[in-house]
């Protein structure tokens, strides 16, 4: 496997090959736009041709206006002239030339030199993989023409270089061009307009609009008036391209950067353990002057709710309704949702009712009476949901109506999974009485799936991504870094793990890289709670190679400190072949130190621990095959590297806005 953190480094080595040996695709590259590419049967097409403008530092792609010859299209070279790439039948793949003074090269003459920065034995000293196996690889994954593909996730994502090795990544499918084709990259799908259709969901009459930065700081920070203050560094990062960094929303709090708040909400999240730094994050989060008010929403009183002012109990996911989609890259149309299955305990109740009952004590628009653009009403969750799926069931040609026997089915086991919490009458009224037979239809099915069989077109998928792949990004290369203010790479790049202000991360002392995962039998956070599950195992084992156990006199379950250059845990040794030398790795769903695992006082009442299995005295004993206490094991993410430029916070992506939680080194040493 790759050394953790250098993926990018195998990947570029791989187009490096690929492109000596012109093992890609010319003809899709030569392509410069929709038309010439649908005229060869390629649903897609690139920017490989396109012209970038190396005189502007902003370095954007080459724009027509530029030249005087058209607008803001983009521009390549045909037969040695500028043309726009709209208009060309064919760009020049190869560019490196000046044009009216202006200094240019090809999006693919960019992306080649930075191929050619690193010979194969340096790429292959940097990512741990012998240079015959970067060539066999590179080898077979362009020998089936169209039908091969690269996929990723969290493994090369979640380090400080992440955003540039999934780029890099990427580019490998691009050299290939083997977008929307049979066997190929899916990178689209379809769903049955959940949000829109009879019901406008995401439409609020007379809505307030947003205004202002996030939490996290979402956009350019040269825009913002804490620039004109304060220049660069930046006190916290910004983040103009990736977005949603949880991570940086409870640390930014800590510091009242860009501003103080006043309450805050936690659902359905652990952030003292989903982040790195969670000791200093539950320091903020006991502080009343940067957190006056904390309501936190949970099925048991978790770490953060330990610290709450508000504890508001919340249904577990069988008991409530929900929309979380997975990645769309599907082959056919689907939409589904969660729906309520049973009901545990009495008591407890949506969050998205509270959120409805704040919003009406605060007179919003888009709750209460009138609350979507058709006039309908948002009174409860089921008013939402239940949109929702008439949305699903009307899409296109819509699903037939529930038969009356159906009908009695959906209320007799509807009655009988949630007695006095399945309200028929309310459920109807959310949406128009004709809809109510196809809603269920839907509801009794779990959503709404495309029969199998009508998969391709040809040989292409039905449901495509049909635009354009970039090797060059002239949007990332817009952007500044917040500390540095230096710009951010249009191409892919290999690069070592940095710091926020830059600095590159040695931690020579400390060898071992730590990686993470999730176990596939505890999904979340809150499963911690089922015995059943911790009974596959008693706590998240830390996986070592026999060679650095050997090295360190460690065996099989012995006890160890895991030490980073910030922070340290204990944990037990599973000695293994299943992970490389070099490396050492945990699941992350154990280390609770709340979650029932401790006494706690609700209104001066001491409330039960978690019950263990005490009846024999062995069943608490290591491998014994009974579940242990749900304090068991270490949180991984307690481990995660402090960033030293940052007053508290763990490793980070600056471009992707991910956090690192697997750039971390460490060492491990027996107690």
């Amino acid at each position: 496997p790759v050394i953790p953190g250098t993926d990018a480094a195998l990947a570029l080595a791989m187009a490096r090959w690929i492109i000596e040996h012109k093992r890609y695709d010319e003809r899709y590259l030569l392509n410069p736009n929709k038309a010439e590419a649908q005229d060869d049967n390629e649903p897609t097409w690139s920017d490989a041709t396109h012209l970038v403008n190396l005189s502007d530092p902003k370095r954007p792609k080459l724009k027509a206006s530029v030249l005087g010859i058209g607008e803001n299209q983009n521009v390549v070279l045909q037969n040695g002239v500028p043309v726009i790439a709209d208009e060309a039948a064919e760009g020049t793949l190869e560019v490196d030339t000046t044009i009216n003074g202006i200094r240019v090269k090809s999006a693919f003459t960019l992306f080649k030199e930075r191929c050619f920065e690193r010979t194969l034995a340096e790429y292959a000293e940097i990512c741990g993989i012998p240079v015959e196996d970067i060539v066999s690889l590179a080898k077979e994954f362009t020998s089936y023409g169209k039908k091969a593909s690269i996929t990723s996730y969290r493994g090369p994502a979640m380090h400080t270089n992440g955003f540039y090795a999934i780029r890099a990544i990427a580019c490998l499918n691009h050299l290939l061009g083997n977008y929307d084709w049979k066997g190929g990259a899916i990178s689209s799908g379809a769903q049955y307009g959940p949000l829109a259709g009879l019901y406008d969901l995401m439409g609020v009459p007379g809505e307030r609009k947003a205004w202002g930065v996030t939490m996290f700081r979402r956009g350019p920070y040269e825009k913002s008036s804490l620039f004109q203050k304060d220049g660069y560094p930046a006190k916290r990062p910004w983040f103009p391209i990736g977005n949603h960094a949880l991570f940086e929303v409870l640390p930014s709090v800590g510091e009242g950067y860009p501003y103080p708040i006043k309450a805050l909400f936690i659902h359905r999240i652990a952030p003292t353990l989903s982040i790195g730094d969670g000791e200093r994050v539950l320091e903020i989060l006991k502080d009343t002057k940067k957190v006056p008010l904390l309501v936190v929403s949970d099925l048991v009183v978790s770490e953060a709710a330990s610290v709450a002012d508000y504890i508001l109990p919340d249904l577990s996911y069988l008991e409530r309704w929900g929309f979380e989609t997975i990645y769309p890259n599907q082959p056919l149309k689907l939409s589904h949702f969660q729906q309520p299955a049973t009901r545990a305990f009495d008591g407890p109740r949506a969050f998205e009712d509270v959120l409805i009952e704040i919003g009406k004590a605060l007179k919003l628009p888009g709750v209460g009476d009138n609350a979507f653009p058709d006039g309908s009403a948002l009174h409860c969750t089921e008013d939402f949901y239940l949109k929702l799926v008439a949305n699903i069931a009307y899409n296109g040609e819509p699903v037939p109506d529930a038969g009356s026997e159906e009908l009695q089915l959906f209320s007799r086991t509807r009655q009988k999974a949630l007695g006095r919490y399945f309200e028929e009458d309310k459920w109807k009224k959310a949406v128009r009485p004709n809809e109510w037979p196809k809603v269920v239809y839907v509801l009794n099915r779990g959503g709404r799936f495309e029969a199998p069989g009508s998969e391709y077109v040809g040989d292409h998928i039905k449901y495509q991504y049909g635009g354009q792949a970039d090797f060059y990004s002239e949007r990332v290369a817009q952007h500044r870094h917040s500390y540095t203010g230096e710009f951010y790479d249009g191409l892919p790049r290999y690069e070592p793990q940095r710091l926020f202000n830059g600095e590159e991360i040695r931690d020579d002392a400390y060898p071992l890289h730590m990686i993470n995962w999730k176990a596939h039998y505890i999904g979340s956070h809150r499963n911690i709670h089922s015995s059943w599950l911790r009974e596959i195992e008693r706590e998240n084992f830390l996986w070592i190679n026999p060679r650095d156990a050997q090295a360190r006199g460690l065996k099989e379950g012995d006890r160890v400190m895991i030490k980073s250059a910030t922070s340290q845990v204990t944990g037990t040794v599973k000695v293994t072949e299943r992970i490389r030398p070099g490396v050492v790795g945990s699941n992350y769903n154990y280390g609770h130190f709340a979650y029932g695992s401790m006494p706690v006082k609700i209104d001066g009442k001491p409330m039960a621990v978690d019950p263990v299995y005490g009846h024999v005295e062995w069943a608490q004993k290591p491998n014994s095959g009974y579940a242990g206490p749900r304090n068991a094991g270490f949180a991984a993410n307690a481990v995660v590297r402090h960033d030293d430029s940052l007053n508290v916070g763990a490793l980070f992506d600056p471009v992707g806005a991910g956090a690192a939680q697997l750039s971390t080194k460490v060492e491990v040493v027996k107690l």
